[in-house]
């Protein structure tokens, strides 16, 4: 009798007991780690994954310097920041996705059959949560700092299962803050700089300044220059300021943005106002526009290394002769987005007027 039970035991429990073990696909969670330490469990690497949400062009900026993102994105939010889609040129699959709106809802991203989908972190308690809801797993991406920034390629490499791309792009940003900060950390004499938004609402022009955790500020202090607004905005978002206010500064050096906006047209308007030229840095030719392609070198979008460099050659211009921002420029694209020189000149070099 013990022997018929011992037998009836292998047949039946052995097979399962190998299923459990063996078969990853049937029993084995894949589970993924954010810097908001939320976790998405997946059955497997994710296949179709979906982002949206605002800052969806930071995002898609991250999710694209892996190769796979091209054939695994089947939902994207709006990331025309005013000069179109960066993505219509890296996705050769750019007119099959499923393009969603700021203002999308969850049942509209669950219309995407998403194995995952990827959201700003600032998204967590309001549609990340519906969507989890749903059952769907999501995971969030901070990206607003060098050092959130290695995080969340670590992240991504699990996402795309790429540990090797995500060790490449963390040392090729690594590499470039090092290149600033061998040349910068040591300077004694930093000029007085001032980092400014300019944005128009109703007609009315305003002029804002970041708070000091954000990136615009860390990129000042590592190429080298003293942020002078740095006690002004301790929030957590733009802070609007005034020409007084700018005037009391007097700083050395001025450096604007306008996401919306011409920066050009921007610039030239300055340039003209009888109150801004009353400056010293607009008499000595130190009032410039932050280059722009689709989107501002200043943002925490991927491009903010490349404005980090060339933001400490215009602060420190003696310290970086041998900095050749276009050769620069053109190795990112190519590095980190597999951008031919010819879809360079046609798509980057134009925008930025070079």
């Amino acid at each position: 009798m013990k022997k018929i039970i011992h037998l009836f035991f292998f047949i039946i429990v052995f097979p399962l007991f190998l299923s459990a073990a063996g078969n990853s696909e049937v029993n084995t969670v894949y589970e993924i780690k954010d810097t908001t330490g939320n976790v998405a469990e997946l059955e497997k690497i994710p296949e179709r994954i979906t982002f949206v949400g605002k800052a969806s062009n930071i995002v898609a900026d991250a999710l694209y310097m892996f190769p796979e993102a091209s054939t695994t994105i089947v939902g994207v939010g709006n990331t025309n920041q005013r000069n179109g889609d960066f993505i219509e040129v890296l996705d050769p699959d750019y007119t099959d996705k499923t393009y969603l709106e700021h203002t999308v809802g969850p049942e509209q991203i669950a219309a995407t059959r998403p194995d995952l989908v990827i959201l700003k972190n600032f998204h967590k308690s309001s549609l990340g949560a519906s969507v989890s809801q749903l059952g769907i797993p999501v995971l969030y991406l901070n990206l607003e700092s060098p050092e959130s920034y290695e995080k969340d390629f670590t992240m991504l490499g699990q996402v795309f299962n790429n540990p090797k791309r995500a060790e490449e792009l963390i040392n090729y940003y690594n590499q470039e803050m090092d290149f600033v900060l061998q040349r910068t950390e040591s300077v004694i004499n930093k000029p007085d700089v001032l980092f400014i938004y300019h944005s128009t609402r109703d007609g009315i022009a305003a002029f804002n300044i970041p708070p000091e955790n954000w990136i615009q500020t860390r990129m000042v202090q590592m190429a080298g220059g003293n942020p002078v607004w740095i006690n002004a905005n301790p929030g957590n978002g733009w802070s609007k300021i005034h020409l007084e206010q700018i005037g009391a500064w007097n700083p050395d050096q001025i450096y604007v943005v306008a996401y919306k906006e011409d920066i050009g047209d921007v610039i030239d308007s300055m340039k003209n106002s009888s109150e801004w030229k009353e400056f010293e840095a607009v008499k000595n030719g130190q009032l410039k526009a932050f280059p722009v392609d689709f989107y501002s070198w200043d943002q925490p979008d991927s491009r903010w290394i490349m404005g980090l460099k060339w933001l400490a050659k215009q602060i420190h211009p003696d310290l970086y002769t041998d900095l050749d921002i276009e050769e620069m420029t053109r190795k990112f694209f190519k590095d980190l987005y597999f951008l031919s020189d010819e879809q360079f000149n046609d798509e980057i070099r134009t925008r930025l007027g070079w």
